[in-house]
């Protein structure tokens, strides 16, 4: 199945590709949607066949799917012959429904992945396997987790479809308490620990510890904070050049004020020369603010940006653990700050990573440029006549705002040890070696 599966991928060409992973994505969102709700006791017996369905074309609007497209430089008008192409394969199902209207026909076109769609797209893009039965929900498993972190203490669980998961069980509860305060069972102990791995394969987006506590941590609680330490002074950058560049305008316009009616005497006139002093002080040290923040916004995006990146690949490398990995990537950032050049992201082999890392890489270094502009429906909006009337700062040099959206696209991949866990999923305890986790792990 995984080769047939694969072999309808690689049969498509990347503007298909692009398709196809974006109503992916979409139908994705739509399913973790709805076990959310369940999870949280709304329950909606609609059959999948209904829900499924994704709005791709609504007249003359742009839907979710055109915007997410847009952004990888992909557009058709209509339903296009890429949505056709994608039917003739078996990937997709399209269906277009017109709706007469005060001002003509509107036409709506509807596309819904099947199952080999879904298949190609996990194959193509190495998205993590599917949960086998009786296994945990990636929500019930974030729920042991933090049932597995407090361990002996109490925690708060909540939603129907969790409690039977892990506590009204017919057989070995994972978890015991009552109003709503729970605490983790030894049955829920042996069954974290048993099949830690295979979660961590399944779901490698949930930062779970390792049960074994002398392993070494592929991504320490330190790290996070060092990369969230980094991020922070950005904002706080940001924070101050606005503060600056608003007081800036403040103070001008007070530098400004013409002489009022009632101030035209000798005392007045000196008042007035006064204040006049006293905004004109305030602009020049405004101005100075502004420079300062404007210099440590660079300097902190640069450090951002080196120390995300080492992150990044020493999640592909998959080469430093513990301390020597907060040494690392504190030292990039470090140099990054000093203005060290920039090295090329590393392959994960991930091609929805890849493409994001290496087109966001390209657009920093001004070597990628959009092959068309963005549709009008997506441009900056002009601001309402009730808006604010101060205005933003100068933007940042291109190549350093390019840094920062850069940093951004990495860290959202990089996030808590996720990219590092997906790509080398570790070992089941009574694995052999070179067996993925999860192949020959018991299932509970």
């Amino acid at each position: 199945m995984a080769s047939k599966a694969q072999a309808a991928w690689d049969a498509l060409n990347q503007r298909q590709q692009t398709y196809l992973t974006v109503l992916y994505d979409a139908d994705q969102a739509l399913e973790a949607e709805r076990a959310r709700d369940a999870a949280n006791g709304y329950y909606d017996d609609t059959p999948a066949d209904v829900w499924r369905w994704i709005v791709v074309v609504k007249g003359s609007r742009l839907t979710a799917i055109q915007r997410r497209l847009a952004v990888h430089d992909v557009r058709d008008e209509g339903a296009g012959s890429t949505l056709q192409a994608l039917q003739r394969y078996g990937l997709i199902e399209v269906r277009e429904e017109v709706k007469q209207r005060a001002r003509g026909q509107s036409k709506t076109v509807l596309a819904k992945l099947t199952r080999a769609g879904r298949a190609a797209v996990r194959a193509g893009t190495k998205e993590p396997g599917r949960r086998r039965q009786r296994e945990l929900s990636q929500y019930a498993w974030e729920r042991l987790v933090k049932l597995w972190k407090a361990d002996p203490r109490e925690v708060s669980i909540w939603g129907t479809n969790t409690y039977a998961a892990l506590i009204s069980r017919p057989q070995s509860p994972y978890a015991e308490g009552k109003d709503g305060r729970y605490r983790i069972t030894e049955a829920g102990r042996e069954h974290y620990r048993t099949l830690w791995a295979r979660y961590a394969e399944l779901y490698p987006d949930v930062a779970a510890p390792n049960p074994d506590e002398s392993a070494a941590d592929p991504w320490p609680t330190a790290l996070d904070k060092t990369l969230q330490s980094l991020a922070a002074a950005v904002e706080r950058a940001h924070r101050d050049r606005r503060v600056a560049h608003r007081r800036r305008e403040e103070a001008l316009k007070d530098a400004e004020a013409p002489v009022r009616v009632d101030e035209k005497h000798e005392q007045g006139l000196e008042w007035h020369a006064l204040l006049l002093q006293q905004a004109q002080a305030r602009v020049e040290l405004a101005e100075q603010h502004g420079a300062r923040a404007t210099a440590a916004a660079q300097a902190a995006i640069r450090a951002y940006a080196h120390g995300v990146l080492r992150a990044y690949t020493v999640s592909v490398h998959h080469d430093l653990f513990d301390d020597a990995l907060v040494d690392a990537v504190t030292a990039a950032a470090d140099a990054g700050r000093d203005g060290a050049q920039l090295e090329a992201p590393v392959k994960s082999g991930l091609p929805r990573v890849d493409r994001a890392v290496q087109t966001a890489y390209g657009e920093a270094m001004g070597t990628r440029k959009r092959r068309r502009a963005l549709p009008k429906q997506m441009t900056a909006a002009r601001p309402s006549r009730y808006a604010s009337t101060l205005s933003e700062p100068e933007p940042l040099p291109r190549e350093v705002e390019g840094l920062e959206s850069l940093a951004s696209t990495v860290e959202s991949y990089i996030r808590a040890g996720a990219l590092r866990r997906e790509l080398h999923p570790p070992a089941a305890p009574d694995a052999a070696p070179g067996t993925r986790a999860g192949e020959s792990a018991p299932v509970a």
